[in-house]
């Protein structure tokens, strides 16, 4: 019984470590306290904090992807050569449902998202090809 109850009592503690370590991550992103955040090229530069926050869970879902994916202990270091891929991405995004959906109508103006084409995949042609061969492999 008093075996148990170290190990709970370990487990616990271990646990409280970790949650306050991904609360002090999520306060590296600020610059400082009135919502300025370092390194932004392409999201606006007075995003606010959920809203940035939004977008990130957004891509997270997209790509099926944790943060570490894009970005290291100091969120604003450009080391990862997979945050410039995501700038890119957003770029192309946004200028996609500008030049070609957004004169359809305003319900268009966002038509494209990263999911439209990733839908939880790094890799979205991938998934593309093999619904493809195996299109094809019916037909035969």
């Amino acid at each position: 019984m008093k075996k148990n109850l170290i190990y709970l009592s370990s487990f616990l503690l271990i646990g409280l470590v970790l949650m306050s370590f991904n609360n002090h991550s999520r306060t590296t992103y600020l610059n400082n306290q009135d919502n300025h955040f370092k390194n932004l090229k392409v999201l606006p530069k007075n995003i606010s904090k959920d809203s940035l926050m939004g977008l990130m869970e957004g891509y997270n879902k997209a790509l099926g992807v944790k943060c570490s994916y894009c970005h290291i202990k100091d969120k604003a270091s450009d080391s990862i050569m997979q945050k410039e891929i995501a700038r890119h991405m957003i770029h192309f995004t946004n200028e996609l449902n500008a030049k070609e959906f957004a004169p359809i109508g305003k319900n268009y103006k966002n038509a494209v998202e990263c999911a439209t084409c990733h839908r939880g995949s790094t890799k979205p042609m991938s998934d593309t090809k093999a619904f493809m061969n195996g299109r094809k492999n019916k037909k035969k």
